[in-house]
């Protein structure tokens, strides 16, 4: 009994539609395998439990990632102007120390002086006849104290330049519609997540993730397919059967591996003790009469060469 030759897989719905199935569960389980690990590398959490929360819900996870990123992407042109202001009207570090330390000593010395009048001033409000001769001294001392610690003019004059030259800087950053804090957290995460006390569990959840996806895709791949190759691996397959074609006659159960050599053989030899005719060419089937002739008749020779055989090799091929 001769196998029959499958119908096209566009005749067979039910095995197009396993085929399907098949695609369509492994590319959405290896995307979100991908998707998973791109997660958990962007997640915000610094436990192990939560980096699996993200790896398990890697889709609202990386949309909100998403948000974030276009944030950024909507407000480049607005944070570009404010990096280009104060690069060119933001004073030098050196400038900025200078500044800051005679901002401080005269700030601090307007402080003192301030609070030497106020102390000078409560030292008049209670002069007393009585005690004229003790309050009237220290309020002086108070008011000296006070003059000696006056800051220079030209003290107050430059802490007056510099609070010009800031004050256009803070219009421009207070007219910025832009939330850095939210602009730096995407970033800030990443780097947390691969520093040194969370790369472990970082990387472990993440090969986690990507290990189980990337199974169960393999698995719906192979249920899909019944355990054919892929479109490249079968691509490459042909490819090199058209390529080193008597390589691949020379060592054909190695090249397919035992068990699909094993099959192969079975069906081969099925079709051929079933009817040579239709399963050899010519001249195979003409070597294999000479053989038979040579070998002379058998105790079967009436039955045909090896139809003794032909059921049983038959039945022992499945139905493709």
């Amino acid at each position: 009994m001769t196998a029959t030759k499958p119908l096209p897989l566009y005749r067979r719905p039910e095995e197009l539609g396993r085929r399907a199935v098949g695609v369509v569960v492994e590319f959405g389980a290896k995307a979100y395998a991908a998707a998973a690990a791109l997660s958990v590398a962007l997640s915000d959490s610094e436990t192990v439990g939560g980096k699996v929360n993200d790896a398990v819900h890697a889709v609202p996870n990386l949309q909100e990632r998403y948000r974030e990123a276009m944030y950024v992407v909507d407000h480049r042109e607005q944070i570009q102007t404010t990096l280009d202001y104060v690069n060119a009207n933001a004073l030098s570090a050196a400038e900025l120390e200078t500044a800051a330390r005679e901002s401080s000593q005269t700030v601090g010395r307007i402080s003192t002086t301030y609070g030497e009048v106020n102390q000078a001033w409560d030292s008049f409000k209670s002069i007393r006849p009585t005690n004229i001769l003790d309050t009237v001294p220290e309020a002086k001392g108070h008011l000296e104290t006070a003059w000696s610690q006056k800051p220079p003019l030209d003290s107050i004059q430059r802490l007056a330049d510099e609070a010009d030259k800031v004050a256009p800087l803070l219009r421009q950053l207070d007219g910025l519609d832009v939330d850095f804090a939210r602009f730096y957290t995407g970033l800030l995460s990443v780097l947390d997540n691969f520093a040194s006390d969370e790369i472990v569990g970082t990387l472990s959840v993440m090969a986690l993730a990507f290990g189980v996806a990337w199974v169960v895709g393999l698995a719906a791949g192979f249920w899909g397919r019944r355990g054919r190759p892929g479109i490249v691996s079968g691509t490459l397959l042909r490819l090199g059967t058209l390529r080193y074609g008597r390589w691949y006659a020379r060592n054909l159960e190695y090249a397919l591996g035992s068990p699909v050599y094993a099959v192969a053989r079975r069906r081969i030899q099925a079709d051929i003790v079933a009817d040579p005719a239709k399963a050899l060419d010519p001249d195979a089937l003409r070597e294999l009469e000479s053989w038979f002739a040579r070998r002379g008749p058998g105790p079967d020779k009436a039955k045909g060469p090896g139809s003794g055989r032909a059921e049983g090799l038959a039945k022992g091929v499945s139905r493709p």
